[in-house]
């Protein structure tokens, strides 16, 4: 008879869990186990959980539980499971029926074995001369490959191959390709719940399912081309067609080319902030991993305006607008009186080369604009918004909103797909 114990992080110790079930199933050296950081931040925040599994006082395996999605009322779930060296073997009709039962009075549970062999149904969609679409299993083997060389990754930090097969479903599992050769990838998950949203835009979404978009990365040799925006376009219509119209997904809110792409190319905004939210270190991580969650309403009139250009954005020029509140001039001046209807943060020109160049004066920054954001970001009333990105010169800025009923209608807009009143 199988004994199963559910992990949640609000009800038990997530950390130990994780480092017990990757100790066990050989931690980095095992390729198939999900990214660390992964497990430790991401796994829980989707709504999904941990399974320890044992028979007779010893323990079989660990399972690893992911949204799938809804199926109409009823939520379904992956159970990734990853048996112990020289453990029984367990039952997956059994254990998918008391898992089922230990997570909700009804839901679903797909069982799930990363090991056995895997199918791959290849897409494909062109845009901007570059083809798009769901990998084959040797794409998904080269999307691995971009992950290590953009980031210089450690093996503990990549994503297994097996993630783009059918049988595990992600929601986004996007390569590109150009010429034939594999030029980015695009991950994405279901999510159920999430942090809140304003209370005006929870009067009004469909909040309960959304998809957090995990991880993007675009080989150097072909930057240039546009492809993150093709990624996010295609990602936006992908989640619409399932009837989710809120995607999430965490930025460094230092790297100023990823915020022109998040928030003047695709509409996004942020308000919720999040120091230091991962341990790791990478090329693009010297200094603390602090990120932005980043809320993109992909079913607003606004967004969809966006990404079809029949609604123009662009970087605002801060030199000719003196009304914008300025709260730092660089990593020390701070100020935190502001109250005016649009402010602006400081970042650096180049946070990837300020790293590497000067990491004493990268922390300073970190730190700084961290204080900054933990005092001006929020979704309550007379809080900001960063709804934009702003230059001056050389100089790069984030644009921050404060918050009325009027901004979030405005950023909100009349409802479509995957939007309910």
């Amino acid at each position: 008879m199988l004994n199963l114990t559910l992990h949640k992080i609000e009800t038990d110790d997530w950390t130990a869990f994780v480092q017990e079930s990757r100790a066990r199933l050989g931690g980095a050296d095992n390729p198939a186990l999900m990214p660390a950081h992964y497990l430790y931040v991401i796994l829980p925040k989707i709504g999904g959980c941990g399974l320890t599994v044992a028979s007779d006082g010893q323990t079989c395996g660990y399972g690893y539980i992911f949204p799938r999605q809804m199926e109409g009322d009823v939520p379904a779930y992956t159970l990734r499971y990853h048996p112990v060296p020289g453990a029984p073997a367990v039952n997956p009709s059994e254990l998918t029926r008391q898992t089922a039962a230990l997570i909700a009075s009804q839901c679903r549970v797909v069982f799930y074995d990363p090991l056995t062999p895997k199918t791959y149904t290849p897409g494909h969609r062109m845009l901007g001369g570059v083809d798009f679409g769901r990998a084959t299993a040797a794409e998904a083997k080269a999307a691995r490959t971009i992950q290590q060389t953009v980031w210089n990754n450690p093996p503990e930090v990549l994503y297994p191959v097996d993630i783009y097969s059918n049988e595990f479903a992600l929601a986004t599992a996007l390569v590109a390709r150009v010429d034939g050769q594999t030029a980015g990838f695009l991950l994405g998950m279901t999510k159920f719940g999430g942090y809140e949203l304003p209370l005006l835009w929870q009067k009004r979404l469909n909040h309960r399912v959304r998809l957090e978009s995990q991880v993007m990365a675009v080989s150097p040799a072909f930057r240039g081309k546009h492809i993150a925006f093709s990624f996010k376009k295609i990602q936006a219509e992908d989640a619409l067609a399932k009837g989710i119209g809120i995607i999430n997904w965490t930025a460094d809110p230092l790297q100023f080319a990823n915020a022109a792409l998040n928030f003047t190319r695709l509409g996004a905004v942020a308000y919720e902030m999040h120091p230091a939210l991962y341990a790791f270190h990478n090329e693009l991580n010297q200094v603390a991993a602090s990120r932005f969650s980043l809320t993109w309403l992909v079913g607003s009139v606004r967004v969809q305006e966006i990404l079809s250009g029949r609604r123009s954005t662009a970087i605002v020029d801060l030199a000719h607008r003196s009304e914008i509140v300025r709260v730092n001039d660089g990593p020390i001046a701070t100020r935190f009186d502001a109250h005016t209807p649009t402010i602006a943060f400081e970042i650096p020109a180049d946070w990837s080369q300020l790293q590497q160049r000067d990491l004493a004066q990268a922390q300073r920054w970190r730190e700084s604009t961290d204080e900054l954001f933990a005092h001006f970001l929020g979704k309550e009333e007379d809080r900001y918004l960063i709804t934009g990105a702003g230059v001056d010169g050389e100089r790069r800025f984030l644009i921050g909103e404060r918050v009325t009923d009027e901004l979030l209608t405005q950023l909100l807009g009349n409802d479509k797909g995957g939007l309910s009143l």
